[in-house]
């Protein structure tokens, strides 16, 4: 049985693989697979192109593609196709049914080429009992305990000093976020206002929570909201006086043909008198050759002029086309940001929450326990079906985008007697601890 082993391992490398995954496969976790499914928050970039047989090439589809970011409640809202439910797909997955909707919607006779790109997926959360809690980068396969040593290991208090230390931190970063709440806010009040094509923004639905700041911030977002607005105009002028110039072109164009065809027709007349003298032998042959020669070449600048009408038009229909995806193109990119910004403020928001339970942990924490007389427990947080459920974890648990990580520390029994009736499940006791908070 060893040498067939051995045969097989030096012939087959995967069958060593295989063989050692199949004993000891109780003690590895399994790969997490490639792909994932979409969840909230996610933001990713939509690139769709199309073949052009006619052009003999592929034209990509600018405006209707761009950056997203998947709601909280699991749905993304795209150009033409409208709101889209993404529960449970992935990014192959998302890419086939855009295209299918595509095709239905538009009429497209081939089905366009989208791709998926995912740019930035939920942070994960890590809370408790940690040296430095706060939000961390999701990477796929990360589990728990790999969190814990981002978060800084477990909290071990020094003194007095240090918790006072903390407080002071806690305080500084919610006056930041608050901050950052503030100029969030009065950004999206910018961005409804582009979205809906309001010439000025409204005063009344900025934040009164720092009238100094607020106002400052309010005066930095008119000068953007005005300077985006000129833009556009500059652009929807430019388009239209360039399809204003081709049209005169045309006209100028159709005048020349109306005179060439005079002229043919006045050489044709002639033409018609020197024939018949050439067959009474009153004209040479070389005049008739001459006229003939003329002829064509007024039939050639005809063609010319015919071309350079229908080159006009395909200009100005190419005009007519930009200057009518111009706002298409500049309300989806608005409302990509609107849905990114509407994220970082829920962000922030549950950062602010965070900082405010650690500095009330902090400012109600006495003497404490030294770090190791309690063994840590964690729980995890997580978002299923837009419910957020918190299961109990290990070490080796691997974590998804947005979760929040839980580290407490287990209370040991007092007694024997009543350790039935006094111990709880991990997840519940999480959630005890949460309530009462």
């Amino acid at each position: 049985m060893t040498a067939f082993f051995r045969r097989y391992c030096k012939l087959f490398p995967a069958f060593q693989v295989l063989f050692a995954a199949s004993i000891f496969g109780g003690l590895f976790t399994p790969a997490l697979a490639g792909d994932f499914q979409l969840t909230p928050q996610t933001r990713f970039r939509l690139t769709i192109v199309q073949w052009m047989p006619t052009k003999g090439a592929y034209e990509r589809w600018d405006a209707l593609g761009g950056e997203f970011l998947i709601s909280q409640t699991g749905t993304v809202t795209l150009p033409v196709v409208g709101t889209l439910a993404v529960a449970g797909l992935d990014s192959a997955g998302l890419s086939t049914e855009v295209a299918n909707r595509l095709k239905a919607k538009i009429g497209l006779v081939e089905t366009p080429e989208i791709t998926v790109e995912i740019l930035e997926q939920p942070p994960v959360y890590v809370v408790g009992n940690v040296n430095a809690p706060g939000e961390y980068k999701f990477h796929p396969g990360i589990t728990v305990l790999q969190s814990l040593a981002m978060s800084g290991g477990e909290f071990r208090p020094l003194n007095g000093t240090q918790n006072s230390v903390d407080k002071t931190g806690y305080v500084g970063q919610l006056h930041e976020i608050a901050n950052a709440t503030l100029r969030s806010e009065i950004k999206i009040v910018r961005l409804q206002a582009e979205m809906s094509g309001a010439k000025e923004m409204r005063p009344d639905l900025v934040p009164q929570d720092d009238q100094g700041l607020a106002s400052a911030i309010f005066q930095q977002e008119q000068v953007i909201h005005a300077a985006r607005l000129n833009d556009l105009d500059r652009q929807s002028k430019s388009y239209g006086e360039l399809r204003d110039l081709l049209t005169s072109e045309i006209d100028i164009t159709e005048k020349k043909i109306s005179s060439t065809d005079e002229d043919i027709a006045s050489i044709q007349k002639e033409l018609s008198n020197v024939k018949s003298m050439v067959e009474r032998g009153i004209a040479l042959p070389t005049r008739q050759s001459d006229l003939e020669r003329t002829l064509r070449s007024y039939y050639a600048n005809r063609l010319d002029l015919v071309t350079s009408i229908m080159r006009a038009r395909q200009n100005i229909a190419e005009a007519t086309r930009n200057l009518d995806g111009l706002s298409d193109k500049q309300r989806t990119e608005v409302a990509s940001q609107l849905q990114a910004e509407q994220a970082t403020l829920d962000q922030l928001k549950l950062k602010r929450d965070t900082t405010q339970t650690m500095l009330l942990n902090a400012l109600s924490a006495g003497g404490g326990l030294q770090a190791g007389e309690e063994p840590l427990a964690f729980t995890v947080t997580r978002q299923v079906d837009g419910i957020a459920k918190e299961i109990a974890a290990e070490e080796t648990t691997v974590l998804q985008p947005g979760d929040v990580v839980r580290v407490l520390r287990q209370k040991p029994p007092a007694s024997n007697a009543s350790a039935a009736s006094t111990s709880l499940p991990v997840a519940e006791n999480a959630q005890a601890e949460q309530a009462s908070q």
